[in-house]
């Protein structure tokens, strides 16, 4: 109304808090409260007199801010616990999200960010620390070169030897401790009963990698199950050089690769007794002394990986670093050599190269695995001579081994290349077909076929295992569709086996199971670390990472143990042979042999 005096507001608590809130709602605190924290960790209330009369332009800006958000100390006890709390809560938080997602590569996160945390603390101390800012300098200096000597101490006190695990959590040992790359010289433990004075009956040829067909499978066990009752007997043990190749038998021969200090050898074994029958030295051949360097390589061990193949009275072989090699069966006597990643101007795979040779009787060839770069994938040598035939322009090798599949109608070789997986043609090397599976991370597990048009790649480090559609169309051409794409069955080391409507691997060290109609898991227990396994029908011989052998029968319901064999008593990551009744195993220690109980 004109005239008349408008009377003022009255002043009430509620109202200032109701004029606060709005004013907090207007304004953001977080500068004014960094600005705040940044001079605390400037000036101290006990440094002396003088420095607290320079207060800088960061403090009036900070009070005054705080002042006018009604911002003050409980706020900086606010940040200063939580800001401790996210610092020693950071790692135990990672290390139970690694838990849950089931990706055992990622614990070296939690490694790394264990080994960030003390620096942490040192930086919050000195921004928090409640002592004078000169102490807390000084401290921290004294803290930070307490650490630096211990780690100094600590790298002239222990040697790096690779990994503990399949998880590839590292392994030490003392710098005074034995570091003789040779085998130990102990002897060979051969057992000679009368039982075992003969073994001709119950050994069979096992001439290629997994087998026949280089998938693991078998039709049915040609061993007994049952080793409560019936256990196996132990025919020797031996030292063996380092290496994670396997055992092909042929006749009384056991071929495998091992090295042996800087040497690399294919060696021959008897195999009623386990002494040497001949070996061949590739001399100064040696994967840690070529790829020494690679921010990694000793992580997976020393020596050879691949499988000898046996073919026709011959072994063919491929070494750690790229060497190829044929040799007589019989005396070991060469009989062609190639350095064959040398020629093509490479280096060894990061982790070693690993794909055994895969032999075209047909064609009469035999086609070894490439570098981990784009360019030839696969090449094919001539059986006798070793000269190259042909070669298979892909994204680049990897860890897995050719086979020889069918698909429409249409032989051919399935290769798991760097990036994808590819159909090629065995007499020219040409691409049938092929589907892009990227992935900076190794692939190592074999294609297994399901079905007559289906075919199951398997991974671990999170690429995701996939089951593709294989057709062919009437003008000759392949078609692949992805059916699903599934992290349920990570296999790291081994491959996946397949009986019916489900497929079995060891995911992240543990025995499971999934649908093949999905890709979804139906169940998974037992641990048995990053080993290897063989199926024989619905039978599983597991080769577990500790060193047990383990025997049972799978199924989509669960697995059943029916026996266990304490073969070996270190780290294991070789693939078991089978031979008829004869069970060969082996690490980067020890090799052994036992008979299996009859069938």
């Amino acid at each position: 109304m004109t005239g008349t005096k408008r009377r003022p507001e009255a002043f009430s608590p509620a109202t200032m808090m109701t004029t606060q809130a709005s004013e907090r709602r207007r304004r953001r605190p977080f500068p004014a409260v960094f600005l705040s924290e940044a001079e605390c960790a400037m000036t101290s209330p006990n440094d002396p007199a003088s420095t607290r009369r320079n207060k800088t332009f960061f403090h009036e800006v900070a009070r005054l801010g705080c002042a006018r958000v009604g911002i003050g100390f409980p706020m900086r006890s606010a940040i200063r616990f939580l800001s401790l709390a996210f610092v020693l809560l950071l790692t135990p938080g990672i290390a139970l999200w690694v838990h849950r997602s089931e990706m055992t590569h990622l614990w070296w996160v939690v490694f790394a960010t264990g080994m960030f945390t003390p620096p942490f603390l040192g930086l919050w101390y000195l921004v928090f620390g409640k002592a004078p800012v000169k102490s807390r300098w000084k401290r921290l200096g004294v803290t930070l070169i307490a650490f630096a000597l211990l780690g100094f101490l600590a790298g002239q006190a222990v040697r790096y030897e690779g990994s503990t695990s399949g998880s590839s959590f590292p392994k030490f040992a003392w710098t005074w401790s034995r570091q003789d790359d040779r085998p130990i010289r102990t002897p060979i433990e051969t057992v000679t009963t009368t039982r075992l004075i003969d073994l001709t009956e119950a050994v069979a040829e096992f001439a290629d990698f997994l087998g026949p067909e280089r998938d693991g499978t078998f039709e049915k066990p040609t061993f007994g199950t049952d080793w409560q009752s019936s256990p196996p007997e132990p025919v020797w043990r031996r030292p063996i050089g380092k290496g994670w190749s396997g055992f092909t038998v042929s006749g009384n021969l056991a071929i495998t690769q091992q090295q042996i200090g800087d040497d690399e050898h294919v060696s021959a074994f008897d195999l009623t007794t386990g002494a040497d029958r001949w070996t061949h030295a590739a001399p100064q051949t040696r994967l840690l002394l070529e790829r020494a360097e690679n921010g990694g390589a000793a992580m997976g061990g020393d020596g050879p990986r691949a499988t000898p193949v046996l073919h026709a009275g011959r072994v063919y072989t491929m070494g750690a670093t790229g060497i190829i090699h044929c040799l007589d069966l019989a005396t070991g006597e060469e009989i062609w050599s190639r350095h064959l990643l040398r020629e093509l101007g490479a280096v060894a795979q990061r982790w070693g190269m690993a794909s055994s040779p895969l032999v075209l009787e047909r064609e009469g060839l035999v086609v070894f695995s490439g570098p981990d770069r784009r360019g030839p994938s696969l090449i094919a040598c001539d059986l006798v001579t070793g000269e190259t035939r042909w070669t298979h322009e892909g994204s680049g090798g990897s860890y897995s081994s050719a086979r020889l599949m069918e698909f429409g109608g249409v032989r051919q070789i399935v290769s798991i290349d760097y990036s994808a997986v590819c159909g090629i043609d065995p007499g020219t090397g040409k691409t049938l077909w092929s589907h892009g599976w990227p992935g900076t991370f190794p692939k190592v597990g074999q294609p297994i076929a399901v079905g007559g048009d289906r075919l199951l790649v398997t991974a671990s480090y999170g690429v995701g295992s996939l089951l593709l559609k294989i057709q062919k169309a009437a003008d000759g051409s392949f078609a692949v569709e992805r059916l699903w794409k599934t992290t349920y069955l990570k296999t790291k080391f081994s491959s996946a086996a397949v009986i019916g409507d489900h497929a079995y691997g060891l995911d992240e060290g543990r025995l499971a199971c999934i649908a093949l109609a999905d890709g979804k898991r139906v169940w998974k227990n037992e641990k048995f670390g990053f080993g290897q396994h063989l199926l024989f029908g619905s039978t599983l011989l597991v080769q577990a990472e500790s060193g047990e052998v383990i025997v049972g029968a799978l199924g989509p319901e669960r697995f059943i143990e029916s026996g266990r064999l304490p073969a070996l008593s270190s780290m294991t990551w070789n693939p078991p042979t089978v031979a008829g009744r004869l069970l060969l195993v082996r690490n980067d220690l020890e090799a052994a042999a036992y008979l299996l109980p009859a069938p």
